[in-house]
């Protein structure tokens, strides 16, 4: 009897494995949006942070630790985006999430970045050695990153890689459908100039053939000075700019400053999934995007 029961219970406990769903956990919002895309109702998906929230800083609670335990997968932007905290969360993950393994992708290791500084100086502010990280608003590179987590998804879970790669051409397709209306949509933008607060838009700026004349950061991740202000006055009222544009989470103080003193716009993209209530995936990101742009 011990036996059977003993058997009973091997059986049980491998049927949950083949049955369990792989667990992906995101370091941002879209990538999470990106892995319901390619996994769809075969995995379970989180995201470490939220479309209010700085992806550079938050705490590490005991939920996040719980969830990076049990995650077979983490899909990240990488090239230091999370610096301050992926390293700590890792140290508590499972291996199959650590480098080196095929639970371990950092989308920006494997796509071109831009704004490569030619010094690494923490004189300079949150620079970033590898690049700028926020290569989630190049349209271009959400093709590539799909890619990357079909093909690791169906490492992960191989009893599923037909679904998974159909998955992908699906996506794909309806993708470049999108981004053809995208970029007939943004024709008027090519040639604006806008200033930003943070970097974080450089990928989508460069998308949109749109310029960039300064940013309200003297220095990334430093609050800018009333000097370097004052010259960002003087900037916009030498070239006015389209807007000044800035995602949910940078503060305000600068730019109502900027405002009171020339009168520009000042345009909040949502930058990620949730940045807005409207923006739901990734469809939806690059359609309020631009929109608010042209309006």
């Amino acid at each position: 009897m011990k036996a059977i029961t003993a058997l009973g219970f091997i059986l049980a406990l491998t049927i949950n494995k083949v049955e369990a769903k792989p667990f992906v956990l995101a370091c941002e919002p879209e990538w999470q949006s990106l892995a319901l895309e390619i996994g769809g109702e075969l995995i379970k998906v989180d995201s470490a942070t939220h479309g209010q929230q700085n992806p550079h800083f938050i705490r590490v609670k005991p939920s996040l630790m719980s969830k990076i335990r049990r995650a077979d997968l983490i899909v990240c932007s990488g090239a230091d985006l999370e610096v301050g905290w992926l390293p700590l969360l890792l140290r508590n993950g499972n291996k199959a999430v650590q480098a080196g393994q095929p639970g371990h992708l950092l989308i920006s290791d494997y796509v071109t970045n831009i704004e490569i500084p030619d010094v690494v100086d923490r004189s300079l502010g949150d620079i970033h050695p590898q690049g700028n990280p926020h290569v989630h608003l190049d349209p271009q590179i959400i093709l590539e990153a799909a890619a990357l987590i079909e093909a690791r998804l169906s490492l992960i879970d191989p009893n599923n890689a037909g679904t998974y790669k159909n998955n992908l051409t699906s996506f794909n397709s309806r993708w470049n459908a999108a981004l053809e209306n995208w970029i007939i949509a943004a024709e008027p933008l090519a040639g604006r100039s806008v200033i930003t607060y943070h970097k974080s838009f450089s990928y989508l700026l460069k998308f949109l053939g749109m310029n960039t004349l300064t940013s309200l950061e003297e220095r990334p991740g430093i609050p800018p000075s009333a000097r370097h202000l004052a010259t960002v006055v003087s900037i916009i009222e030498k070239t006015p700019p389209l807007a000044v544009i800035t995602s949910p989470f940078d503060p305000e103080g600068p730019n109502k400053w900027v405002v009171k003193k020339t009168g520009v716009r000042v345009i909040t993209l949502p930058f990620t999934i949730g940045g807005s209530s409207e923006v739901t995936d990734l469809f939806k990101l690059y359609d309020r995007t631009i929109e608010l742009l042209l309006n």
